[in-house]
């Protein structure tokens, strides 16, 4: 019987690894009961756009990763993924706002989840807008352009001809052949119709920021962007990340339960306050028109009390929830609510670097089409307990060879484990190890 065992092992073939997310990287949150949302007397958003209804939630345990994800671990990932032929890259020629730009698609074999969309765009750069309406139409792409800091761009390039297996990586600001910092800050107004551009005058502004100033020294160096969060982040390509690594994003509820901190804060910070001089998060506590910043490190300022970085600010945070008003009507005593209703948008949460004071609240709430993804929008992680499964005996997530090498050795020992008994038959034999074989090969 021990040889007939072995031998079924050996014709499952060669073990397959698979990429994960470092442990290392994920803080243990305890599961519990909260009050989510805050008092429409408390809120602080627009007039009429109250959504954060008050209501009780239960949440089982999770990890979460303690910071936004890096441009160093996004690159890490698309260097994965690219290999794997789940995406690809190409320059996009139909018409919108994404024409001309170097963008990262889901392939047609990646997941249903992002599969033929842009997960990332490597072309993107600081948004270019009227933010202080001078000219009184609301509209905030005619008129004059109050230019944001060149230094919100994309940090991830693309090289095909790498051969090393590295085609992803973080460009360096210093490096000519990565940015030219006075072409990138060549800009034109608007015209009085909204989106386009006045190309009778090129304006450049290369002198108005200090971290221009004595090239290259004020410039930020490569290693430090490679800590700044991954930003240009499309909700596609948050969820792609996740898809490959086998873990999640954040549900909207265990976002705000790990925000708070386990001790009810109004924001995310190390003590639920925020100072009003960026050292407590990083946001638009000037409160500029534009702000004159950008992201930082992942690792900025001191953690909330569940040692999660930067929840307040710095980089909108995308979640796995459809957006709808009246969610937390309909979810208020649920345990682990997840809006799975496609409303058209998705949530995002935090705030960011360049967002009021508002935003910041561990209860507010924002959302955006899934295809939406500039200077300020990033993610982070989660991974949560994982459902038993029959024929899972590892407790990995998934049910392959190694499951098989775990039950022949249960069966060669003697030794009984209900997950392994496949056909539930109170015993482990070779009636186990044959349909366990066709659940992995079918």
């Amino acid at each position: 019987m021990q040889k007939n065992l072995l031998y079924i092992v050996l014709l499952m073939g060669v073990i397959v690894s698979q990429d994960s997310f470092p442990e290392s990287l994920l803080v243990d949150i305890p599961g519990g009961e909260f009050s989510m949302g805050e008092l429409e007397a408390e809120y602080l958003g627009p007039p009429g756009s109250y959504d954060a209804f008050v209501h009780i939630i239960t949440l089982n345990s999770f990890q979460m990763s303690e910071t936004e994800i890096s441009n160093e671990q996004y690159a890490q990932f698309l260097n994965s993924a690219f290999l794997d032929n789940l995406i690809e890259v190409h320059i996009e020629t139909g018409s919108g706002p994404d024409n001309g730009n170097l963008l990262v698609y889901g392939t047609e074999i990646a997941a249903e989840d992002f599969s033929s969309e842009v997960l990332y765009n490597l072309s993107g750069t600081r948004v270019m807008k009227d933010h202080d309406n001078d000219d009184g139409d609301n509209d905030s792409f005619t008129g004059v352009i109050e230019p944001e800091n060149p230094l919100n761009i994309a940090y991830i390039g693309f090289d095909e001809s790498n051969e090393s297996n590295e085609w992803f990586y973080v460009k360096d600001p210093a490096n000519l052949e990565d940015f030219d910092w006075m072409e990138l800050t060549n800009y034109y107004n608007y015209t009085d119709v909204s989106h386009e551009p006045d190309e009778s005058i090129l304006l450049n502004d290369y002198d108005s920021w200090s971290e221009l100033a004595d090239y290259p020294n004020n410039l930020p160096t490569v290693l430090e962007v490679s800590n700044w969060p991954a930003t240009f982040i499309r909700w596609y390509g948050a969820k792609a990340f996740v898809l490959f690594y086998n873990i999640d994003l954040p549900s909207e509820a265990q976002w705000e339960y790990a925000a708070r901190g386990g001790s009810e804060f109004n924001y995310s910070t190390s003590d639920g306050n925020i100072n009003h001089d960026g050292s407590s998060a990083n946001w638009n506590y000037l409160e500029a028109e534009p702000s004159l910043g950008h992201v930082l490190d992942i690792y900025l300022n001191e953690p909330n009390p569940f040692g999660l970085y930067n929840m307040a600010g710095n980089v909108w945070e995308w979640v796995e929830d459809w957006y709808d008003q009246d969610f937390y009507t309909i979810s208020d005593g649920e345990t682990d609510p997840l809006n799975i209703i496609d409303t058209g948008k998705k949530v995002r949460r935090g705030g960011s670097w360049n967002y009021h004071l508002s935003t910041l609240k561990s209860a507010a709430r924002a959302n955006d089409e899934k295809f939406k993804g500039n200077d300020h929008f990033g993610f982070r992680v989660v991974k949560n307990e994982p459902l038993i499964q029959i024929g899972d005996v590892n407790q990995d997530d998934l049910i392959d060879v190694l499951d098989l090498v775990v039950t022949v050795d249960l069966i060669l020992n003697n030794q009984y484990d209900e997950i392994a008994d496949v056909n539930n038959d109170d015993s482990l034999d070779v009636l186990d190890i044959v349909e366990l074989v066709e659940i992995i090969l079918y």
